[in-house]
């Protein structure tokens, strides 16, 4: 340990974890919140600590070295000034881990009104308002027609929800298209009964909506289930969907979280926000983004024969690739990439990122693209008949060769109809380029229709400037503590409550009888 310039910061350098000593089975990785006991011995029990010539002190780490691979690495702040002197620092040679009080720290931020939080009270007051209690539907609303819930009322027929189900979803879309009122609703019911199925099928209507959605849950094992089921509900919509032959755009949805306790599966990865993150980086870049994608697919279409002639150039007298091998191997390596990032882009941006034009000519590329390469690949070419096919000079200084036969006819419209396709996608797409992770992470979440995190991570959004969110979701609500749920209920603007449980299962974990 060494001093870290304010009183009780220190630098703290751990080079071993007895992982085997405590009572969990992984290996430990240092977090910012973790509380620990420094101790001059390693006790065995908390009796230990009172031995006469016992040196300990608690200390909680605020900041994890992230260049270190292992976390061994970060600064602590003690409870007590343990002085700066080298001989005083190395009688703590043990660091013994207690517990991590960040969710803590964050529900006692929003009790106390820290001023970094925002100050929205309108759906606490109406929640503890005894007046409002009976009001469950807008006394303006009411009279009026439901709008769009009769067709979506189908939709969720053909889900095969029951009855209940259906009166459970259509009170809260109902109260969601209200502008009157503010309103907290109950979904309750036994294991069993489909809650999580009634969840999963009203956030896709509010999606559709294009209503911002905040999605909770006490535990990363609860949100991971809820955000799994939902994906599972969304499949079985895009099913009977009449869509343009791409994948589902998931750029709406979005979980964030602690990566080490969250257990993402291969179908969760492509809606978590850290590999999100990691994908759309390099689609930004701008040495190897979309741009740059873009431009090498046109620069292959054009001047694919000029390519080839640098290539012979090069290599002097050493046996040349053929034409056609050059060919393939530049399409394929060009095309790739491009399909790749393409792709990355459409899964992770969210669908306003996307004009309808560019939709269809991104399909229509793609196809053309799968095209060109079949035709490269399943006919017998000679060079000429190639480079006829991709109007290119025979000779050197000879002018372009016209395509003659219908084949390279073929191919010659694959490569104009490709090349037309590029240049309006290169011109229309407006995104960024050479931006960092910290604005893309921001990005992401500012634009995200439906969040999901646990209750203590929604602390995240008081520091952001985002736009404001429609409703808040609270799953296995019976067993979220009152004071965590302030968290996420003082969120800017917030305007409606679901609270999703069964209050005769098992409540919420409270350790200390003073609480």
């Amino acid at each position: 340990m060494e001093a870290a310039g304010k009183p009780g910061s220190y630098f703290m350098d751990v080079n071993f974890w007895d992982n085997d000593a405590g009572f969990s089975t992984g290996a430990y990785s240092a977090r910012n919140g973790d509380i620990f006991i420094l101790s001059s011995i390693k006790p065995e029990a908390a009796e230990d600590l009172n031995r006469y010539g016992v040196t300990y002190c608690l200390a909680m780490i605020t900041e994890v070295s992230m260049d270190d691979e292992y976390h061994k690495g970060f600064r602590v702040k003690v409870a007590k000034n343990i002085g700066s002197e080298e001989e005083d620092l190395n009688k703590l040679k043990h660091a013994i881990f207690l517990n991590n009080i960040t969710t803590n720290i964050r529900i006692w931020k929003a009790l106390i009104f820290d001023t970094h939080m925002n100050d929205n009270f309108t759906v606490i007051k109406s929640l503890l308002a005894p007046t409002n209690l009976g009001e469950d539907v807008c006394r303006i609303c009411v009279n009026q027609d439901g709008g769009c819930l009769a067709s979506f009322t189908e939709q969720l027929l053909s889900v095969k929800l029951n009855r209940s189900q259906v009166d459970a979803i259509e009170s809260v879309i109902s109260a969601v298209q209200c502008g009157h009122v503010n309103l907290v609703k109950l979904i309750w019911g036994p294991p069993g009964t489909g809650k999580t199925k009634t969840v999963s099928t009203l956030l896709w209507l509010l999606a559709s909506l294009k209503c911002r959605t905040l999605t909770c849950a006490p535990t990363n094992v609860a949100v991971v289930g809820v955000c799994t089921r939902f994906l599972q509900t969304l499949k079985d919509f895009n099913e009977h969907i009449d869509s343009i032959c791409l994948p589902s755009s998931l750029g709406d949805i979005l979980l964030f979280g602690s990566r080490s306790n969250m257990d993402i599966t291969e179908d969760l990865q492509e809606v978590f926000l850290d590999f999100r993150v990691d994908e759309l980086v390099e689609c930004f870049s701008s040495l190897s983004g979309w741009n740059y994608r873009i431009a090498s697919m046109i620069s292959f279409f054009e001047d694919c024969a000029s390519r080839y002639d640098m290539l012979l150039e090069d290599d002097g007298k050493i046996d040349p690739v053929c034409f056609l091998d050059f060919i393939k191997k530049q399409f394929d390596a060009t095309a790739i990439a491009l399909k790749r990032c393409i792709m990355n882009l459409w899964v992770h941006l969210p669908g306003s990122c996307f004009s309808r034009d560019s939709v269809i000519n991104i399909s229509s590329l793609l196809n053309m693209l799968e095209k060109f390469g079949t035709l490269l690949c399943d006919v017998d070419w000679t060079d000429e008949g190639l480079k006829r096919g991709l109007c290119c000079p025979l000779t050197e200084n000879s002018v372009c060769a016209q395509p003659v036969s219908s084949i390279e006819k073929e191919l010659d419209g694959a490569r104009s109809s490709c090349l037309k396709l590029l240049k309006d996608l290169l011109h229309s797409l407006n995104l960024p380029t050479g931006v960092g992770k910290d604005w893309v992470q921001s990005y992401c979440i500012r634009n995200a229709t439906l969040l999901f995190c646990t209750t203590s991570s929604s602390y995240r959004l008081h520091h952001m400037d985002i736009a404001p969110l429609d409703v808040l979701i609270v799953d296995e609500a019976a067993q979220v503590r009152e004071c965590e749920l302030v968290i996420p209920l003082r969120l800017h603007w917030l305007k409606h409550v679901v609270l999703v449980g069964d209050d005769c299962q098992l409540s919420a974990m409270v350790k200390s009888k003073v609480s």
